[in-house]
């Protein structure tokens, strides 16, 4: 009996931890990313400057 692996017989501790807990950096950089752009937008006072109160 023969089979074809995909993959080698024996992975690099990275690629077996990744297989068992999930892959945990990719998760905290996507994390990471979506704070920084969160933040941006909560820190954006490019449009204080501008009033939207009009004087007649």
């Amino acid at each position: 009996m023969t089979t074809t692996a995909t993959r080698s017989d024996h992975p690099p501790i990275y690629g077996s931890l990744i297989e068992e807990r999930g892959d945990v950096l990719a998760e905290t950089r996507e994390v990471a990313e979506r704070i920084q752009r969160e933040t941006r937008e909560a820190l954006d006072w490019r449009g204080l400057g501008t009033s939207q109160f009009q004087p007649e």
